[in-house]
C-alpha cells in the first residue's frame, strides 16, 4: 500500500496539531513558529503536550512546566495576571469546578503562581481532596521571607555602620576646619590690631614732628588755608553710626565717618556713659573729625579703626567694652552686608531693612 501523505504533509499536520493544542491552553504559538523549531524541540513540545492532555483528562493538579526553549520565547498568553490573593483564586477555581468549566480554561498565565494555585485547587476540589496546600504555601513563603530577612538585616546593619563611620569622619573633618578657621581669624585680628596700633603711633609721631612747621607759618596764611580746608570738607556728608550699648538712655556711643575731598575717609567719635549704677557718674569724651589726621581708603576701615580707639578708651568699663568688641566682631563677620538705618543710625543686615531704609524696630515705632 502506497503512502498517500508525503513527509512535508506529515510535518504540516503535526505543526498544525501542536499549534491548535497550545491555543486551547491559551498559548499563541502559530503553526509557522512551530515549523521553525528543530526536530528535537518539536519532539519535546509534543511530549509535553501529551503529558498535559493526560493530566487534564485525569484532573491532575501538577504536570511539568514548559520546555526551556519555550520559556525564552516572548509568548502572548491569554488571561489576566494573578493579582488577587490565594483565597480569591481558590474560590474562583472552586466556582469554575462547580460550574463544570473545562480545566483548560485557566484564566491565569502559565508563568505565574496564580495558574498553579488555580489548577491545584480545581483538581483537589474535583477529586474531593482537602485544600491544605494553601497552608503549606503560606509556611514556605513565611520561611523564605524569614530567611530573606535574616540575610538582609546584617547587610543593612553593615551599610548603616559604614555610613555612620563616614558621617563621623566627615564631622571630625568639619570640626577641624572650624577650629582652623577660628585660629586663623584670631591671628588675623591680632595682626590687624598690631598694624592699627603701629599706624596710630606713626601718625602721632608725624603729627608731633609737623607741629613746629605749622607754627612757623605766618598767621594770615594759616587762617586762609584752614577755612578753605574746612569749607571743602563740610561739603561732604557725615555718616553717624550709633553703637548699641546697655544701660540708661543717657548711654550713647556714636562714630562719625566722612569722606575727604581727596576721596579718602576719616572718622571721629563721641561717647557718654554712666560709670557704675550706684555712683551715677557720667563719663564723656570724643574726637572731632577735623582733629583726625589719619585717613583710610574705605569707610569700613575708618569705622573699624575708630571702634578700636573707642575700645581702648573704654577698657575700664568692662560691660561697655565687651559690647564694643561684639560690635567689632559683627562688622568683621558680615563685611559689605550691613546698612545703616535712616532713623536710629544703627547697623542692620541689608535684608532686614525695608524699602525706605528703616529697620524693623523703627518701622514698628
Amino acid at each position: 500500500m502506497t503512502n498517500q501523505f508525503s513527509q512535508t504533509d506529515i510535518n504540516e499536520i503535526s505543526c498544525r496539531t501542536i499549534s491548535g493544542q497550545l491555543a486551547e491552553w491559551g498559548i499563541d504559538f502559530s503553526q509557522a513558529r512551530v515549523a521553525q523549531l528543530a526536530p528535537v524541540q518539536i519532539q519535546q513540545l509534543q511530549t509535553w503536550i501529551n503529558t498535559g492532555v493526560e493530566a487534564d483528562e485525569a484532573y491532575q493538579a501538577e504536570f511539568t512546566s514548559l520546555p526551556d526553549f519555550m520559556e525564552s520565547e516572548l509568548l502572548e498568553m491569554k488571561g489576566e495576571l494573578a493579582s488577587l490573593s490565594r483565597e480569591e483564586i481558590v474560590e474562583q477555581a472552586i466556582n469554575a469546578c462547580e460550574a463544570e468549566v473545562p480545566l483548560t480554561d485557566n484564566p491565569y498565565l502559565f508563568d505565574t503562581t496564580g495558574w498553579h494555585v488555580w489548577r491545584k485547587a480545581y483538581c483537589c476540589w474535583y477529586h474531593g481532596e482537602s485544600l491544605d496546600f494553601l497552608e503549606e504555601l503560606s509556611t514556605q513563603e513565611s520561611d523564605s521571607a524569614h530567611e530573606e530577612t535574616v540575610l538582609t538585616v546584617p547587610q543593612q546593619m553593615k551599610s548603616l555602620i559604614t555610613r555612620f563611620n563616614q558621617a563621623e569622619d566627615s564631622l571630625k573633618q568639619l570640626r577641624l576646619k572650624l577650629e582652623q578657621t577660628r585660629q586663623e581669624r584670631n591671628t588675623t585680628r591680632k595682626q590687624l590690631m598690631q598694624f592699627l596700633n603701629q599706624q596710630c603711633e606713626l601718625i602721632d609721631e608725624t603729627v608731633s614732628l609737623t607741629k613746629p612747621k605749622a607754627q612757623a607759618l605766618s598767621g594770615p596764611q594759616l587762617q586762609q588755608s584752614e577755612p578753605a580746608k574746612q569749607s571743602s570738607e563740610l561739603n561732604k556728608p557725615v555718616n553717624i553710626i550709633r553703637i548699641p550699648v546697655t544701660g540708661p538712655e543717657t548711654n550713647r556711643i556714636e562714630v562719625y565717618v566722612q569722606q575727604t575731598c581727596e576721596g579718602s575717609w576719616q572718622a571721629g567719635h563721641f561717647w557718654s556713659v554712666e560709670s557704675g549704677s550706684q555712683t551715677g557718674r557720667i563719663l564723656r569724651g570724643g574726637c572731632q573729625l577735623e582733629q583726625r589726621q589719619a585717613t583710610f581708603a574705605t569707610d569700613s576701615a575708618a569705622l573699624i579703626n575708630e571702634i578700636l580707639v573707642l575700645s581702648r578708651k573704654l577698657y575700664c568699663e568692662s560691660e561697655i567694652h565687651a559690647q564694643i568688641v561684639d560690635y567689632l566682631n559683627l562688622l568683621e563677620e558680615y563685611p559689605g552686608q550691613l546698612d545703616l538705618c535712616c532713623d536710629c543710625h544703627q547697623h542692620w543686615l541689608s535684608e532686614d531693612l525695608n524699602l525706605s531704609g528703616s529697620c524693623p524696630q523703627c518701622s514698628n515705632d
